[in-house]
Order: C-alpha cells, then sequence, then structure tokens
C-alpha cells in the first residue's frame, strides 16, 4: 500500500535525490568528508537513525510535561518543556540534513526512492509543525504550542513508521553483508592459480557460492567479499586506487587489506578473507569475524 501511495511522488523524489548530488558534487574533497560525517561512516552506521531517535523521544517528553501541566495542574513545567522541544527540534533539523544526504544514494525510479521520498516528506510536515509549536512557546503561549505539538507527534510517528517499512523491507543503509557473510572456509581453501590473477586488478573469484574479490600485488593477494556492504554493488567493477577499492554505484571506499570503510556512504566495513599463496594456488580462509 505504501508503495501505491508513494509511487506519483516519483518525480519529486527523483528531483530532490539529483538537487543533492548536483550540491555535493562541486564541493569535492570537503564535501566528500562531510558527506562521511553525514551517513555517519564514523560511526559504523547511519547518523540518521540516532538523530531521528532524539527527535521521536524528545517529543514524546514534552507530550507527557504538556499533558501534566494541561491536564493534572503541575505547575512550573512550561520552561522544561519548550527547551525539551528544542532540543527535538535541532535534531530533526539534523535528521532531515542526514536524511536527504543517505537518499541521494537510492536507486532512481524505484520503490525504495518512492517510499523514503514519502518518509522525508512526512517528517519535514512534522518539523514545521514542532517550529510552530516552539515559536507559540516562545511567546508565552503554551495552550497552543500543545495542539501544534500534538498535530507533529502523530504527523511524526506515522513517518517514523514508514521509516521501519524502508529498513525493514529494503534494508536501507543496512550492511548488506549482516546476514549473508558467505561461506566460511575453516581451513584454506584454493579457489584460483596465481598465474590467472592479472597484477593490480580487481578480479571476481568463487569460493563455494560466495563471491570474493581479490587484487594480487606481487606474491601479497588481498581479498575481500564481492558484494558492497551499502547497497550490494560489485566491488571487482569498482576502482583501485592505492590500497582502497571504491565501489561503481555508490563510492563507497574500503581498504583492501581489511575492508576498513575509508569514505561513506558505507558505514560497516567490508568482509575480508585471510589470502595465501601455496604451490601456485591463492588459498582463502575466512571470512574474518
Amino acid at each position: 500500500m505504501l508503495e501505491r501511495m508513494a509511487r506519483p511522488l516519483r518525480g519529486v523524489s527523483n528531483g530532490i535525490a539529483s538537487a543533492m548530488g548536483a550540491v555535493y558534487r562541486p564541493l569535492g574533497a570537503p564535501g566528500r568528508l562531510l558527506q562521511d560525517f553525514l551517513n555517519g561512516s564514523w560511526l559504523g552506521h547511519s547518523l540518521h537513525a540516532v538523530l531521528v531517535d532524539v527527535v521521536v523521544g524528545g517529543a514524546t517528553a514534552v507530550l507527557l510535561l504538556d499533558v501534566l501541566r494541561a491536564f493534572f495542574g503541575i505547575e512550573s513545567l512550561e520552561t522544561a518543556a519548550a527547551w525539551v522541544l528544542g532540543l527535538a527540534w535541532l535534531s530533526a533539523l539534523g535528521a532531515i540534513l542526514t536524511g536527504l544526504t543517505d537518499y541521494k544514494d537510492t536507486a532512481p525510479n524505484s520503490a525504495e526512492r518512492d517510499v523514503t521520498g514519502l518518509h522525508g516528506l512526512i517528517n519535514i510536515v512534522a518539523t514545521v509543525a514542532f517550529t510552530v509549536s516552539l515559536l507559540l512557546r516562545l511567546g508565552a503561549n503554551h495552550d497552543a504550542g500543545f495542539w501544534w505539538l500534538l498535530v507533529g507527534y502523530l504527523v511524526v510517528s506515522v513517518g517514523a513508521y514508514i521509516g521501519g517499512h524502508v529498513v525493514f523491507k529494503y534494508g536501507y543503509m543496512v550492511n548488506h553483508n549482516a546476514f549473508s557473510r558467505g561461506k566460511r572456509a575453516k581451513e584454506f581453501t584454493p579457489v584460483v592459480a596465481l598465474a590467472a590473477l592479472p597484477e593490480a586488478t580487481p578480479t571476481k573469484v568463487e569460493l563455494g557460492t560466495t563471491a570474493v574479490m581479490l587484487v594480487r600485488r606481487g606474491d601479497v593477494v588481498h581479498a575481500l567479499k564481492e558484494t558492497c556492504s551499502h547497497a550490494g554493488g560489485p566491488l571487482s567493477k569498482g576502482e583501485l586506487k592505492g590500497d582502497t577499492i571504491t565501489c561503481p554505484w555508490h563510492f563507497s571506499t574500503f581498504r583492501i587489506t581489511d575492508g576498513s570503510v575509508v569514505h561513506g556512504p558505507a558505514g560497516s566495513r567490508q568482509v575480508s578473507y585471510r589470502a595465501r599463496v601455496n604451490e601456485g594456488q591463492v588459498e582463502l580462509q575466512g571470512p574474518y569475524d
């Protein structure tokens, strides 16, 4: 049902994602660092999710304070409610910015982008209601501020539900290797002859049913799972530069030595394997935990 509701917004959703890409591209390296911060690559998972918790929790606390004041006659809660709402409002602005940064890397013309766009638009409406409520409270009109808060709270609750839908149904900003780490080789297992592995060229091989990307540097071989942790892109099709590999889909960058994240939008390290050369064969063990 949500997909049908969101489909008419596809043009708007694609336009917003394109606009965000156009904002970041001219910024060059500083823009890339800003994206890393807003994606939460440094945190290990989406920063947006952390800020959303503050928004919903803060709005819930303000609603409780308002109910205690308005319906139970508890006095002197106005200042506390205004301060907590201010925190929730600031977090909502951060959630919008981080959400838009994550959103630009969704697949064009997809149900994932459609529903995520609906989620974002609903939460922007809720933020507007929170803004009005905060301004009313700053003007000492706490009763009117309560009703605007209530509207915003109901709207943001719908937005949060849709946000859960895109995470649990589409795996939005979830590690795509979290539940599919692939075959675990307890012993070193041969996967390809060293002579057949080109130098300094990302190459896809199979470890049982698991696709693995290899990079050879002389007699040293590095091995990462082929599937990018961000959105499932093929790392062997990416750009190798120094000791890093960049996914061709959304440009997440990982160290080939251990799979650690260098640049987002990926927040989770790439699954890596032990590799060795034995009697002319490249052998793999793992993956690492």
